[in-house]
């Protein structure tokens, strides 16, 4: 599960801000939470970020999103002389010559014995970088645990200066540490390089970022394909219809069949994998690999979507046909689904594009209910839906308040940072501007009649 996360010279966001899922010590509760022995702490399901437009809000999303791409794909995917992605706060003079910092609390089993998991298995770690365009210039990782007592180790820190990198390693850090800091290029990560070469310790790590965090940037539903290929082996299917019927879409049934690519396209396939061949530089050994090839983009999958009628049958209707709200309720349940399985944790930059309020809210409630949320599933969505602050689903330590200061760097507040009474309207406090994160004016001032017509 995720802690705490923290960000520092992206985009809007200058100063350092971090924004923390855990459980505040200042309220009385009354939703679930999952506690965490060894940071005597416990983390809370859902997060929903608020502020005006421009406030700041989706690049916070964007750096959760960038923190994983650097570990991930920084020593896979980057040249030797590849400058390193990034976006430094650019409304002063020294953005784009101080770092750029990302860095996390999160928790992680220690062993591979899901089934046998107990509290004192799970280990908390801190993990950290910073870098500039052309090298990381700090990584570091710490590790908190809890036998008999509290105990936190250094694993390895990694910094740079004046072209020289220095790398000091804790003794609870086993594996071919040396031999793989000789292969970590300036330009990509310890963590990245340890995982691609295989250490022990490391990959749980990396995986960790690699498959449990799912960002989403955008609130465009799925393409009918990716779709269609997500379904054909999901394994969560029995429960997704149930809550597609539940929305009262009118959806009965959703099936995934097989369709033969029509003639037209076949030549234009086949030029496709020849291309792709003689890019490999073909030879008689690519004869399986091509008939596979071949055999694969002549078939693909299609969605059909079961709808309930008046009369004796049920009518068939494709993926498009749907409206953006069911595609993009659809393209959000696949991978909350997905989620709440695995204890992992789903990002979502506008929640309430395309979804009714009361879709918004159910989809929200997945993660708030113990019955079906008992892996420690987390949501960290944005949204301008202020009726979710009424609707009993978000205590106070699950809300943060966007803001832009007047040198238009973004900043962050939990609504637990404001003085609230047990009665207080939230959503009317926050319409009011009672905590900020809300629109200056609330109409345009238009130019007079004669000066628009001229």
């Amino acid at each position: 599960m995720l802690l705490r996360f923290g960000v520092a010279n992206h985009r809007s966001i200058r100063d350092y801000q971090e924004l923390f899922l855990t459980a505040s010590r200042r309220i009385k509760r009354q939703g679930i939470s999952f506690p965490v022995l060894a940071s005597q702490q416990a983390a809370v399901p859902v997060v929903a970020v608020y502020g005006a437009n421009a406030s700041g809000k989706s690049n916070l999303i964007d750096a959760l999103g960038e923190m994983r791409r650097a570990i991930v794909l920084s020593h896979r995917s980057l040249g030797a002389l590849d400058p390193i992605p990034r976006h430094p706060f650019q409304l002063n003079g020294t953005g784009a010559r101080e770092p750029t910092r990302f860095d996390c609390t999160f928790t992680i089993s220690e062993t591979d014995d899901t089934n046998r998991t107990s509290d004192h298995d799970v280990a908390v770690y801190e993990y950290g970088f910073e870098h500039s365009s052309t090298e990381f210039t700090r990584e570091w990782l710490f590790r908190t645990t809890r036998k008999e007592r509290m105990s936190t180790q250094t694993l390895f820190e990694r910094q740079t200066k004046n072209g020289q990198t220095s790398m000091n390693f804790g003794s609870s850090l086993r594996g071919e540490n040396k031999t793989i800091a000789n292969l970590t290029r300036p330009n990509s990560l310890f963590l990245s390089a340890a995982a691609q070469n295989n250490h022990p310790q490391l990959g749980r790590l990396h995986d960790y970022f690699s498959s449990r965090w799912k960002t989403i940037l955008n609130a465009n539903p799925m393409t009918d394909q990716l779709v269609a290929e997500r379904l054909s082996n999901y394994a969560h299917l029995e429960q997704l219809l149930p809550l597609v019927q539940q929305a009262d879409l009118g959806i009965s049934a959703i099936r995934v069949e097989e369709e033969e690519t029509e003639e037209s396209q076949v030549e234009l396939i086949q030029e496709v994998v020849g291309v792709v061949l003689r890019h490999r530089n073909e030879s008689d050994e690519d004869a399986p690999f091509k008939k596979a090839l071949l055999d694969r983009l002549r078939r693909h999958k299609k969605l059909r979507f079961i709808h309930a009628t008046a009369g004796e049958f049920p009518h068939s209707f494709e993926y498009s046909m749907q409206s953006k709200g069911t595609q993009t309720l659809i393209s959000f349940l696949i991978p909350a689904l997905e989620a709440l399985a695995k204890g992992s944790f789903l990002v979502i930059d506008e929640l309430d594009t395309s979804l009714h309020p009361d879709l918004a809210r159910a989809f929200v409630s997945l993660f708030s209910r113990a019955e079906i949320n008992p892996n420690g599933g987390q949501l960290i969505f944005t949204t301008h839906d202020v009726t979710l602050l009424s609707s009993g689903l978000l205590a106070q330590d699950e809300v943060w308040i966007s803001e832009k200061d007047h040198e238009g760097a973004s900043r962050f507040s939990p609504l637990t940072d404001f003085k609230l009474r047990s009665r207080d309207d939230i959503e009317r406090a926050y319409r009011n501007g009672r905590f900020g994160g809300v629109p200056a004016s609330d109409e345009f001032i238009g130019q007079s009649n004669s000066c628009l017509a001229s």
